[in-house]
């Protein structure tokens, strides 16, 4: 599936940014105290929640436009992180049909990402019509190792957007939210 990609040139988000991960475990205890978990998800559900300080006419335009695109929290896009969006000469091992997933590493952990750009293998850039959302071919080879940006799959977790207007030509949008789409 083609997915719409956030307006690149929004980009001037407040510091005050959060990031959640969350796990849905169950936990059994019996009288004895002794407990058994169980997760029910194999990836974590993540929420990001922002909000724009400065957007000019243009810009919250742009923005009202892009959540009308996406109808609200109806369909998924892909959202260029500030912070955690590139990977740098990750290991990757080819599946049964030749094509390499491209991944988000926190610290150990890793899970598939759905977007990627500006992929390089070594020193090679890979051109895009090889790479289809994360994952792409290279060559024949089975193991390399890749660098590149890459999106998050997101929704907005509400159907409204609000922009406050600060001044003439200066605006900001209320704080929203954007949950993690598992295809």
């Amino acid at each position: 599936m083609v997915y719409k990609v956030f307006p690149s040139n929004l980009v001037k988000l407040d510091w005050k940014s959060t990031k959640k991960q969350s796990w849905n475990t169950t936990v059994q205890k019996a009288g004895s105290g002794k407990i058994r978990t169980m997760c029910n998800q194999s990836l974590p559900s993540w929420t990001i929640e922002t909000k724009f300080n400065m957007l000019t006419d243009a810009d919250y335009r742009q923005l009202l436009g892009f959540v009308a695109s996406v109808k609200g929290g109806f369909e998924p896009f892909l959202w260029l992180d500030p912070e955690d969006y590139q990977e740098t000469d990750v290991p990757l091992t080819a599946d049964s049909e030749g094509y390499f997933q491209a991944v988000m590493r926190m610290g150990e952990w890793q899970e598939p990402v759905e977007g990627i750009t500006d992929l390089m293998v070594g020193e090679q850039k890979i051109d895009g019509a090889n790479i289809d959302g994360g994952r792409f071919t290279f060559d024949g080879a089975t193991n390399i190792r890749a660098s590149y940006k890459y999106y998050w799959l997101v929704r907005f977790a509400d159907d409204a957007m609000s922009i406050e207007r600060i001044f003439y030509g200066i605006n900001k949008s209320k704080s929203f939210k954007l949950e993690v789409v598992r295809p």
